[in-house]
């Protein structure tokens, strides 16, 4: 399944018409952004009992204190599945397996547009530690919305509860 979740084997789910590189026009807002989206992955980790990792951000990040599954920024160059392995690595010192996309969304922030890549991964082995994250806890579906996610995750969190 890793060559499916390559970059270049992932169909658009958005069209840009080019203006002027680097300017480009995003349906259906018509809104002009000066770059592309920045590439994020992000994993979905279930323990057996049915509990999701989720982390924090530091408080002096963009959007700090808010809590997100765990990831980050795709390096150029890198596929979608060997950026996350390498994050939930950095970020929470764990070695895992990554399965199916199972969200993908684009979402505009005032100041830059990101694409989140959003997969299933099982942890192969390693406890979850705080080493580029403020905290980490294991949450139930029904705990995820007591805690602060992004806007962007938002989509994703109701996906999982069903709702």
């Amino acid at each position: 399944m890793e060559g499916a979740s390559e970059t270049g084997a992932l169909a658009p789910l958005f069209r840009c018409k080019v203006l002027k590189p680097p300017r480009y026009v995003v349906p259906p807002h018509e809104r002009i952004v000066t770059h592309p989206p920045i590439d994020v992955v992000a994993g979905v980790i279930r323990r057996e009992d049915g509990c999701l990792l989720i982390t924090q951000r530091f408080p002096d990040d963009t959007l700090g204190g808010y809590w997100e599954f765990p990831g980050g920024k795709v390096d150029p160059g890198e596929d979608l599945v060997t950026a996350l392995r390498r994050e939930l690595r950095e970020e929470v010192g764990l070695d895992t397996e990554i399965g199916a996309e199972i969200h993908r969304i684009v979402h505009a922030y005032p100041d830059r547009d990101v694409r989140l890549h959003f997969f299933d991964a099982r942890i192969i082995s390693g406890e979850p530690q705080k080493l580029e994250v403020a905290d980490f806890r294991w949450v139930t579906l029904d705990d995820l919305m007591k805690y602060q996610f992004p806007e962007a995750d938002l989509p994703l969190l109701n996906q999982l509860r069903g709702v």
